[in-house]
């Protein structure tokens, strides 16, 4: 088992990288063997996966124009109303700005500066995922995410602080290997991801790794705890997120402040 160093980046939580570390342990003492490589590219991935999807993104969507495709307002009469209407009501907020960002990345005179330059990138990510292959390694462990889950609503206003919660998965993308995030313990009383990534076509040994991860640990003291608060979940009068949302919405609207 491959353990990445460049997964356990700045501003990770200690809890989380702790959990990931523990989970690591555990399959040494089974009798895998664990031994720290380099993915010397890993920190490209974020920005390479916010250039290349995005791009597709515009791309795939455009036919969602109401014509043939997908939600349709022909309530104006007017063609090019009812297509600004469509196109307007069909997207969400974060659907608009990768629409946008896409579009700007293919546009004439940034293909080159950016589309073509991240897929290069895309290729050298590929090439580190490559020669771990190439060494011997059946499986790559790593952090799922940098930190716990953070509160509903609580990086809207900064759409790029939640997109570095993708940092340890997006270079898995991009290298077009399978993954798969499993429950590794509990931080400040959340749960955490433990990372398992596969060699390409190899997604019955690297689901097999993971079920022999969830055997090893089935007595873990962390297995009989709940997330923080859980319990709430079954209180009628706890609001759902769709609710909290729209109270912090009015809460910062009548610059009150406070939190919902």
């Amino acid at each position: 088992i491959a353990l990445p160093a460049e997964y356990f980046v700045e501003g990770m939580e200690p809890g989380v990288a702790a959990r990931v570390r523990e989970a690591v342990a555990a399959m040494d003492q089974a009798g895998a063997i664990v031994e720290e490589v380099s993915l010397p590219h890993t920190a490209y991935g974020l920005a390479t996966y916010y250039i290349i999807a995005p791009a597709e993104c515009s791309s795939n969507l455009a036919r969602f124009d109401g014509v043939r495709f997908g939600h349709s307002d022909r309530s104006s009469g007017e063609f090019i109303d009812d297509y600004l209407r469509t196109r307007g009501a069909g997207f969400g907020p974060e659907v608009k700005r990768r629409i946008m960002l896409g579009t700007y990345a293919l546009s004439a005179g940034y293909y080159d500066a950016y589309y073509l330059k991240a897929q290069k990138v895309r290729t050298l990510i590929k090439s580190d995922f490559d020669a771990v292959w190439a060494a011997g390694f059946d499986a790559i462990c790593a952090p799922s995410s940098p930190t716990v889950a953070f509160p509903l609503g609580a990086k809207m206003d900064d759409p790029v602080a939640m997109y570095l919660s993708d940092a340890c998965t997006l270079p898995v993308n991009m290298a077009g290997l399978p993954g798969v995030s499993i429950p590794a313990g509990l931080s400040d009383g959340l749960p955490v991801g433990l990372q398992i990534i596969g060699a390409p076509w190899s997604e019955l040994s690297m689901l097999s790794l993971a079920r022999g991860y969830e055997a090893i640990t089935a007595r873990a003291t962390w297995r009989d705890l709940e997330p923080a608060e859980l319990q709430l979940t079954d209180d009628p009068n706890t609001p759902s997120p769709i609710e909290r949302k729209e109270r912090l919405k009015s809460a910062s609207a009548g610059g009150s402040g406070g939190q919902a």
